[in-house]
């Protein structure tokens, strides 16, 4: 073994050095001993290996105390240049002054063995007394075994990563998706269930809006996904899992409580997908966006339609004004500067504006890979509550982003 600290794994008491780190028990069964410090969660079981630990986004990868004690060293200053393995062997030097963190009674293990690939979300479904429904309609079927109820008709979905390992439920509440205890969807989505052939990757918020959208269009051979949690890890996921359905393009209907959310969900997304070409900040009364212009021919054209949109500004201001004022304009307008190879845009709060500036990047720049959709009202489970199931011919097509 390379590692002469990882000797001290098989005798070194995981839950006592969790303590001793100051960290907080979260929940306590037979079966593991859930620990939190800050947003940080820990769930420690006893294996026949010993002590392990693994992070709720990550059930499978089990950890040991080398792990735990090299992750708390790093983010811990230390006086002087100490650099990073003489502070770990110091550490470890001032542990074995400490048989409280030693294994010296196994007797007295507060744990139940369990299998190394122990994951106690699964024990979830047994714990709340969940059962899978099944819903009424046509199509229906696609969400088996994919949405839960309680004893009270409460609705819980499970969270599953890349390794297509159960990372926790969320559940319904007051319409919006809640997690369950330590629940982790940071790195995992949410998916109906997978036809034999695909025709259509549908991305979207959570599982209610996921519900409301098959109501309205019933569609098939579809797979339907949400992504409950924004950010580089599940873009980077829905980027995998749409090469591997081998669609040429996904639909995108991110919404939220207002329209103004939906394009930022949307904005956000497309910001994680193109990682370092698109950047944005949310100011106080603007987005402010960069991006990489890749090519003259779209930046053009994006060029264009960002000065129609500003010159109907100024044309419906004067309808209701003889004279202009231009510093509202200028507040309210879409601005667009180049700055050496990046491209700045100011965009400013306001639905129409912020509609425009998505519609006109994904039709200049993500129109191979991204088709948005959106409802008429602010999200699709308000759009099935008010106007039913869509018996047009066109379905998606006819609610394809437009200005």
């Amino acid at each position: 073994m390379n590692n002469r600290w990882r000797k001290f794994d098989a005798v070194l008491n995981l839950s006592a050095l969790m303590n001793y780190f100051g960290l907080e028990v979260q929940r306590k069964t037979d079966r593991f001993i859930c620990y939190k410090l800050g947003k940080e969660r820990y769930v420690v079981i006893h294996t026949e290996s010993g002590y392990r630990y693994y992070k709720p986004d990550a059930p499978k990868t089990k950890l040991t105390s080398f792990d735990f004690i090299l992750e708390r060293l790093s983010r811990t200053d230390a006086q002087g240049k100490i650099g990073l393995w003489t502070k770990i062997e110091d550490f470890y030097t001032e542990l074995e002054k400490k048989p409280e963190l030693f294994l010296n009674d196994r007797s007295k293990n507060p744990l139940e063995p369990v299998d190394n690939d122990f994951n106690h979300f699964e024990t979830f479904a047994e714990e709340l007394a969940l059962s899978p429904i099944k819903l009424e309609g046509t199509g229906s079927d696609i969400f088996e075994d994919r949405i839960y109820e309680n004893r009270e008709g409460r609705l819980y979905f499970p969270y599953r990563n890349l390794a297509n390992t159960l990372t926790g439920y969320g559940t319904e509440k007051d319409g919006k998706l809640s997690l369950v205890a330590e629940s982790d969807i940071s790195a995992s989505v949410w998916f109906s269930k997978v036809p034999d052939m695909i025709k259509h990757l549908v991305v979207l918020l959570n599982p209610m809006e996921a519900m409301a959208f098959h109501r309205r269009f019933k569609l098939e051979d579809v797979v339907y996904l949400t992504i409950s949690d924004i950010n580089y890890e599940t873009s980077k996921l829905l980027v995998q899992i749409l090469k591997r359905t081998k669609l040429k393009k996904m639909v995108l209907s991110f919404t939220g409580s207002s329209k103004i959310e939906g394009y930022i969900h949307d904005l956000m997304l497309i910001s994680f997908i193109n990682d370092s070409r698109f950047l944005f900040r949310v100011g106080k009364d603007h987005l402010a966006v960069r991006f990489d212009p890749e090519d003259q021919k779209p930046l053009a054209k994006l060029h264009n339609e960002v000065l129609k949109y500003n010159s109907s500004l100024t044309k419906e201001y004067l309808k209701h004004n003889k004279v202009s004022d231009q510093s509202l304009l200028n507040r309210k307008s879409i601005v667009l500067t180049k700055e050496k190879q990046w491209v700045r845009c100011r965009i400013p709060f306001e639905v129409n504006a912020l509609r425009y500036f998505l519609w006109s990047y994904y039709r200049n720049y993500m129109d191979k890979t991204v088709e948005i959709v959106k409802p008429v009202h602010a999200n699709w489970a308000l759009e099935f509550e008010k106007e039913g199931a869509y018996g047009g011919t066109e379905k998606l097509k006819a609610f394809r982003m437009a200005v």
